[in-house]
């Protein structure tokens, strides 16, 4: 069962984020309501455009080393295991905005969005953490996808 989280639910999972987080930025982009004034010369928008290009590709490449075992045996081990690491805490950064979106929020579509967000988001920890552990596993134990005995992993 390890080996479906890690290896199918978590990465399908930073998909449909990676899906969330496009869908939103061109909801904010082309539907938001055009202002008067323009920006101010020392803008911040260089600055998010590029945090949200680092989470994207973040959360692209976490998600190809977590499903595919060929591509990530071609990453080096430590790039791994910080691309996995910081996939783990920027989905704990996830949930927990959605945590505190839910809590704080009055009821309607966002706490809906935000109640689904928070187990997608600790799936895909548990997903990292999984990956990270077979990070550790020496690689002639480790059993290809698939060929465990029914009931174990």
């Amino acid at each position: 069962m390890s080996q479906v989280l890690h290896r199918r639910i978590a990465p399908a999972l930073v998909i449909l984020q990676l899906l969330y987080l496009v869908l939103m930025e061109l909801a904010f982009t082309f539907l938001a309501p055009a202002t008067a004034e323009p920006a101010p010369a020392g803008s911040a928008l260089p600055v998010y455009w590029a945090t949200v290009a680092g989470v994207a590709v973040v959360m692209a490449a976490g998600a190809l080393v977590l499903a595919s075992a060929p591509a990530g045996a071609r990453v080096p081990g430590p790039v791994r295991w910080v691309l996995l690491a910081l996939l783990g805490l920027l989905e704990l950064g996830i949930a927990a905005s959605f945590l505190y979106a839910a809590v704080t929020g009055s009821p309607g579509p966002d706490t809906v969005i935000a109640g689904l967000g928070v187990p997608a988001a600790c799936s895909v920890v548990a997903g990292c953490v999984l990956g990270l552990r077979a990070e550790r596993t020496p690689r002639a134990s480790r059993t290809p996808l698939g060929s465990e005995p029914h009931g174990v992993g």
